[in-house]
């Protein structure tokens, strides 16, 4: 992988924690040139840091993914400073949960404005660069809720569906061009996630969801430089999905491809019995 990536400009999207740190570190110790952006100016910094350290060149940027003006200035700046994009991660996301007659239109917009509105504008403003250089690789990070609907998240869920379908019309799209399209899926993972969710509850008690979530996910990978290196791994075999860990997601996808009717009673069911604690 390190010498498939020396020298190259990757991009990488909530580059400033969790998943989209770790992506940045893996490409960075692979020889990659690494420019990344986040909401939060202080995990920026610290993350430009890190990837310096490995002696990587790097950079960072604010850029409010779900603020199209915010992308098209971001990536003019870029544009002008790097030369052009390799690689493009987008990875920038976001949670809301809670169940649906709790949740409030301003997260819907939210996590569509950040999940999926973010991807399309770097879409819109790299591809093009891309196809006229008949050269890239594009790297979508979904979820294991792309793959299986999951109530108490469905805007979530919803987003990421969408991602998926993205990244597979995409790859058909661009192939003809020498771009490769890869959608990664991550299971459970120890990032920041859960602390910057945005939960709805009717009973009050936000707080100790919150910690339920955040232990659950913690629970589940304590460690998302693996699913990095599994994502970046497929990218580069021009997988058209990456699941990690295949523990974790594989038994309820394979289940929601054989019998979609199966997994929705077996859902309804799980779903009915949390649902009474």
């Amino acid at each position: 992988m390190k010498m498939e990536l020396k020298d190259k400009v990757a991009v990488v999207t909530g580059g400033g924690s969790g998943l989209g740190r770790s992506l940045a570190l893996e490409l960075a110790k692979a020889g990659a040139k690494v420019v990344i952006t986040d909401i939060v100016e202080e995990r920026i910094e610290e993350v430009v840091q890190e990837l310096k350290a490995t002696g990587a060149e790097a950079g960072g940027y604010k850029v409010d993914g779900s603020d199209y003006e915010a992308v098209r200035r971001f990536s003019e700046g870029f544009f002008e400073e790097w030369g052009h994009a390799d690689i493009l991660c987008l990875n920038a996301g976001v949670l809301v949960g809670g169940v649906i007659e709790e949740l409030k239109i301003e997260d819907w917009q939210w996590i569509v404005g950040v999940n999926f509105w973010g991807a399309i504008y770097m879409v819109h403003l790299f591809a093009p660069k891309m196809i006229g250089r008949k050269q890239g690789k594009i790297l979508i990070t979904a979820s294991a809720a792309g793959l299986t609907p999951l109530p108490g998240l469905v805007p979530y869920s919803t987003t990421k569906f969408a991602m998926v379908g993205l990244s597979q019309a995409l790859r058909v799209e661009l192939a003809k061009h020498n771009i490769g399209v890869t959608v990664l899926c991550p299971g459970g993972m120890n990032t920041n996630i859960g602390k910057d969710a945005r939960l709805r509850t009717s009973d009050n008690k936000i707080e100790s969801r919150r910690q339920q979530l955040e232990a659950k996910y913690g629970f589940l990978a304590k460690d998302p430089a693996g699913v990095a290196r599994d994502g970046l791994k497929g990218l580069l075999r021009d997988k058209p999905i990456v699941v990690s860990p295949r523990w974790q997601v594989w038994p309820l996808w394979l289940l929601v491809r054989f019998s979609p009717t199966i997994y929705s009673a077996v859902a309804k069911l799980i779903w009915k019995r949390a649902s009474a604690k």
